[in-house]
């Protein structure tokens, strides 16, 4: 690992400390989701990467697992947006690159509209616009993108049940989420060409 990147033991310190402090700090309704989530992300960027020999799959893994750090807080109950907690105290840390894919794995797009984040605040969106303006995209955040839309509950789905998951939780029609979806497929396309194999079948998703 670079000094910009955290090896794998002290990724899984870091993440540990943050899941403690989420726990400590409030309620945690869906930790065992969260646990199910974080290191789903991080297994499946690894067997993705292992695949591709220009990828590092350790790499791949660490950024998998510290992709939601910044959900150490709870955003409805503090306000604070887990994309930027996550990039701002990972950069603290000095680990830029596990700092940034908390941020490009929330917006595909890093010039998205937003329209396709209703969810999110006015401040929370002019913030994300104004730091990606900054970084450029490599094949790391596309695949964090990818297994990203892999988790629904406690299970790792097609991208079918998982915009349908979406579109229920926030009451969303598919017009709302048609770019996100098809940035997904988009991610999807990409990495199979250069793995030569479906990833569904890689991975062993199964629509539920």
């Amino acid at each position: 690992m670079t000094d910009l990147m955290p090896a794998r033991a002290e990724a899984q310190k870091i993440w540990q400390e943050g899941f403690d402090f989420r726990c400590c700090a409030t309620k945690f309704e869906v930790k065992d989701e969260y646990i199910f989530h974080s290191h789903g992300v991080a297994q499946a960027a690894e067997n993705i990467a292992a695949q591709i020999p220009a990828m590092d799959s350790e790499k791949a893994y660490v950024l998998g697992l510290l992709h939601d750090y910044g959900k150490k807080y709870d955003e409805q109950e503090t306000g604070k947006f887990h994309a930027r907690t996550g990039y701002e105290e990972l950069k603290a840390m000095g680990y830029y690159e596990a700092a940034k894919i908390c941020l490009t794995h929330s917006f595909p797009d890093k010039n998205f509209c937003d329209k396709d984040y209703a969810s999110y605040s006015k401040e929370w969106l002019s913030w994300a616009h104004g730091e990606l303006s900054k970084i450029t995209y490599d094949d790391y955040d596309r695949l964090i993108q990818l297994c990203d839309m892999f988790f629904e509950g406690m299970h790792m789905v097609d991208f079918e049940t998982r915009f349908s998951g979406i579109m229920k939780r926030y009451n969303l029609e598919y017009e709302d989420i048609k770019n996100l979806k098809e940035g997904a497929e988009r991610n999807k396309r990409y990495f199979e060409s250069k793995i030569n194999c479906d990833i569904y079948q890689l991975l062993n998703i199964k629509k539920l």
